[in-house]
């Protein structure tokens, strides 16, 4: 007599359309992520564990709403549980606190918070426009600088943004051989600051719109600077300061379509009759893996119009700027920050 045999309960390897699923759902994690960085709850848990009792009334929150958002974040690494239900940062987590050196928790706050513009992607492939365009009008620059608590927070997440791109910078290039360095949309300076730092005999001037001024001149003078580098303010479509024999521009060209793009290369060519320049952008590497950079292209096209791209493309900008491209350099970034060098053709 034939024994059937009881079925074991084996994972079965999930459907297509299961791991579609999955995928659609994984939306949801950048928007509990929002909401920890909104609440500062990295910030209550950076001394010790708490439990969503504890969370709950620091930031004035209903308990068990807080609790599941939390326990998706812990499925996602960022927060640890344990049997008492207290929460602890994991070393994921660290950087959504506000107090150190790698924080991106403004950049959660920002990027994470505007469901609105990416809701709005299948209309920019229809249009050719950005959301921004679409759901205000305005232009990126113009959106992000009114009203001030937008521009303030922009302004805050960029500099977290930069805190995840420059981690290598230092240990990918040699600056020795520059006297004066000019970084080209600085913004409040992190970047020149940093490399300032780690080249004492360097001279430098920190370039951007005369709203980043007043950060800028802080984080020099935070960094004991003031004495070797100078804040101008200005537009580079118009013109950039003269006198450098190497010109930054970190992560600038990418806001822009090419007609723009080398428009602003142009603007720097113009002064730089011999030395180097230097693009700081995170690159499209080849083929098609889903990566930062390839996510980051889709963020450029829903806030600025603008694009990441390949060796390739940047090597056209510079030859149509009159510029040749000498060196693609990775930098190791989780982000894909790449130092392209060129120089004047």
């Amino acid at each position: 007599m034939a024994i059937r045999k009881r079925r074991n309960n084996v994972a079965r390897k999930p459907t297509a359309a299961g791991r579609l699923l999955e995928t659609i759902a994984m939306r949801h994690v950048p928007q509990a992520l929002h909401v920890a960085a909104v609440l500062g709850i990295a910030d209550l848990l950076a001394h010790g564990s708490k439990d969503s009792d504890e969370l709950a009334r620091a930031t004035g929150s209903h308990t068990r709403t807080l609790y599941r958002v939390l326990r998706t974040l812990v499925a996602a690494g960022v927060f640890s549980e344990d049997t008492r239900g207290r929460f602890r940062l994991t070393p994921l987590g660290q950087p959504l606190r506000s107090d150190v050196r790698d924080s991106i928790r403004a950049a959660a706050i920002l990027l994470c918070g505007e469901s609105e513009l990416e809701g709005r992607l299948v209309d920019c492939v229809r249009s050719g426009k950005t959301a921004i365009e679409l759901a205000s009008g305005l232009s990126w620059i113009e959106y992000y600088k009114q009203p001030s608590v937008r521009a303030a927070m922009f302004n805050a997440a960029m500099t977290a943004l930069s805190n995840a791109h420059y981690a290598r910078v230092l240990d990918a290039y040699d600056f020795r051989s520059i006297r004066k360095l000019v970084d080209v949309g600085g913004g409040h300076g992190r970047l020149i600051s940093m490399i300032l730092a780690a080249y004492p005999k360097m001279r430098g001037v920190l370039f951007d719109l005369p709203h980043a001024r007043e950060g800028g001149q802080k984080t020099i003078a935070d960094a004991s600077l003031d004495d070797r580098c100078q804040v101008v303010s200005g537009n580079f479509f118009d013109s950039v300061p003269a006198g450098g024999d190497a010109y930054i521009l970190s992560r600038v060209i990418h806001d822009w379509a090419d007609e723009q793009a080398v428009a602003i290369l142009k603007v720097v060519r113009d002064v730089l009759p011999k030395g180097r320049l230097l693009l700081f952008e995170t690159m499209i590497p080849s083929g098609h893996r889903l990566s930062y950079p390839l996510l980051s292209d889709l963020n450029m096209l829903i806030r600025t119009g603008g694009c990441e791209r390949t060796e390739a493309e940047y090597r056209a900008l510079y030859r149509a700027a009159g510029f040749k491209l000498t060196k693609a350099i990775q930098t190791g970034s989780p982000t894909g920050m790449t130092i392209i060098e060129g120089t004047p053709a």
